[in-house]
């Protein structure tokens, strides 16, 4: 990483190029570290991903960029529960992790769910996420009821109201 103060950029994916970027992304974070990924909805996700994160299906997507490099990603999808979303698909470059651009995905993707008429997110991680966790809990999450069906039970269910989350990059 850079010693001299990078710029960073948050996104939203509204191109193809910016969905190409999206996929490329989500792409190495299902084949390299995501938990359970035999079993996960990336790869549904991965075959139309503005069909499940454009705003015709109230979702959404945003890139990060650290001097125009896209370094990181995140979303958000409708849910069955109304005015919930799902914030999902966070993901930072490894060379780019602990410099706040998962927390600034977070903060975008709440605003942008917010702005869509969403009234609370949630979310879900693996209890060996202790560094998502620690971020998710930093920014109010707190453990909720399943929102979604999932053959694992020991996933982890956070969510939150939107109207009253944190600045972004302090």
């Amino acid at each position: 990483m850079n010693s001299s103060a990078p710029a960073l950029t948050i996104q939203p994916v509204e191109d193809a190029v910016q969905w190409r970027i999206l996929e490329v992304l989500l792409r190495q974070y299902a084949n390299t570290e995501l938990g359970q990924a035999a079993s996960s909805s990336i790869w549904a996700d991965l075959a139309d991903l503005p069909a499940r994160y454009g705003s015709p299906a109230r979702g959404g997507a945003a890139l990060a960029f650290v001097d125009g490099t896209p370094v990181g990603c995140g979303t958000f999808a409708a849910t069955r529960e109304l005015g919930l979303c799902e914030l999902k698909r966070f993901y930072v470059l490894p060379a780019w992790r602990r410099a706040g651009i998962g927390k600034a995905l977070v903060l975008a993707m709440q605003r942008a769910a917010q702005a869509q008429g969403y009234a609370n997110a949630g979310l879900t991680a693996w209890p060996d996420n202790t560094e998502g966790l620690a971020l998710y809990r930093a920014l109010g999450f707190t453990p909720v009821s399943p929102f979604k069906s999932h053959p694992d039970l020991a996933l982890l269910y956070l969510g939150r109201a939107l109207p009253n989350f944190p600045t972004p990059l302090e």
